[in-house]
């Protein structure tokens, strides 16, 4: 939806509610803008008309959602379910767009309808990288306690409300997240690795002789190395920023080096010596083929390597949490996900919140875990019955969750990522040697969070 589009709704919405518009116009005109017959009939009875009505006198605020991209209707059943509840009560009637599978198609439509000071949405989805640059840009307007107070945050993961939180305000609402994930051949390995070195020796012992290779993950120069190299990293207990001042670059440090040295060493050792070319498809592909001891990669793996139709290790392994290394005791987990936040040109911010608010309930969080499988953030989902018996996996996705913890929160996200991308594909193609990559990734990243 554009401005123009909005406006046109808008303009509708008016119409229809003085009685100046009839049913059928209203719904011709909401096909031409590009509403879907669900989206126009629930909008249209929310302003007083029914099948039985020429015009409306209902007075519902209309807000527009634009979501990240959902393929089972779970959005829909969640903004269909507040209109007809807490929507009708308070006067307030959600119309969802649903976003494109590109995310950066989603970036291009956000970056001209804030340059352009423009409501067209009143809520928008973003990936847990964006919250902080949106945050600088003021495109976004704060979350504070007194429309969620921190006794009600403590409720749900932290990893995603860290991902959310720049300069000490929270600026999005954690809706579902994502998580990375060790998956260990349990007939090789019965017991999961506590420790990278574990791994290491574990994934050394029973291959080549046993199985292709002993880990399988995602080495290619793109966003999933980034992930791969902060799970790493993090388990050394080292850190890219500082958590608390996104503008102190922090990655030279002897832990980065030991977690960096440690992955140069596993391309052509334990892992494939094409690992620099791995996506998290490509490594899910060796692992299915029963070629791997070990991969890292994202909970939707699971269903798939259970699926005897396409995957030779059916019930053959398990998952567990990411290794730590070092004088860490516990692993981390890169977290990924959407989050929810406010247009600051919105003109119902108020409206805006109750259905944000709506999406944190435990009602709408279950719809997410049983309609989508998204693992969604408020922590109770997790031991809820009913979700366990449609969600098994999510039993054991709780501890992981717990201890899982963002990319770096920067403004300057997109070129944060490059350069980590950059430095750490040269040392893992052995074009530079882990300390001599670190230091320049020092070097670039203090060039990017100096920028004005």
């Amino acid at each position: 939806m554009i401005h123009e589009q909005r406006q046109a709704l808008d303009e509708m919405v008016n119409k229809m509610r003085s009685g100046r518009l009839t049913r059928r116009s209203f719904m011709q005109r909401a096909a031409v803008i590009g509403l879907s017959s669900s989206a126009a009939v629930s909008l249209l009875e929310a302003c007083g008309g029914s099948s039985n009505s020429t015009g409306g006198n209902g007075a519902a605020t209309n807000i527009v959602w634009q979501s990240d991209n959902d393929t089972t209707n779970t959005y829909k059943d969640i903004v269909d379910t507040f209109n007809s509840s807490i929507g009708k009560q308070k006067g307030i009637h959600v119309t969802w767009l649903n976003g494109p599978t590109n995310t950066q198609d989603m970036l291009t439509k956000y970056n001209n309808m804030f340059r352009a000071r423009s409501h067209t949405n009143d809520i928008i989805s973003l990936d847990i990288v964006y919250p902080a640059q949106f945050a600088q840009q003021q495109w976004t307007v704060p979350i504070d306690d007194s429309k969620w107070p921190a006794a009600e945050r403590a409720k749900y993961l932290q990893g995603p409300i860290k991902g959310c939180t720049y300069n000490g305000k929270l600026w999005a609402a954690p809706f579902r997240t994502d998580l990375g994930l060790l998956y260990y051949r349990k007939d090789l390995v019965p017991t999961p690795p506590s420790t990278w070195d574990d791994l290491t020796n574990s994934a050394k012992s029973v291959s080549p002789s046993k199985v292709k290779y002993g880990y399988v993950w995602q080495g290619s120069q793109y966003e999933g190395l980034v992930c791969d190299f902060v799970e790493v990293l993090y388990g050394f207990g080292g850190s890219v920023l500082d958590a608390n001042d996104a503008t102190k670059v922090t990655v030279n440090s002897p832990q980065a080096l030991q977690a960096l040295t440690l992955m140069t060493s596993w391309v052509g050792t334990i892992s494939p010596a094409a690992t620099t070319t791995y996506t998290e498809d490509l490594s899910l592909a060796a692992w299915e083929q029963g070629n791997a001891a070990f991969m890292r990669n994202w909970p939707y793996a699971y269903v798939k390597s259970n699926n005897p139709q396409e995957s030779k290790i059916p019930n053959k392994f398990d998952i567990s949490s990411l290794p730590h290394g070092g004088s860490e005791s516990v692993g981390h987990s890169a977290i990924g996900g959407w989050n929810i936040a406010i247009n600051a040109y919105s003109q119902q911010q108020d409206a805006s919140w109750e259905f944000i608010k709506y999406t944190l309930s435990p009602e709408a969080q279950k719809k997410g875990a049983i309609g989508a499988s998204y693992t969604v953030t408020l922590q109770s989902i997790y031991d809820d019955p009913d979700v366990l018996s449609k969600q098994p996996l999510f039993g054991k996705l709780k501890p992981i969750l717990q201890n899982a913890l963002p990319r770096p929160v920067s403004p300057k996200y997109v070129d944060v990522s490059d350069a980590i991308q950059r430095n750490v594909y040269q040392a893992l193609k052995k074009q530079a040697t882990p300390a001599d990559a670190l230091k320049q990734l020092a070097s670039d990243l203090q060039t990017v969070v100096s920028s004005k």
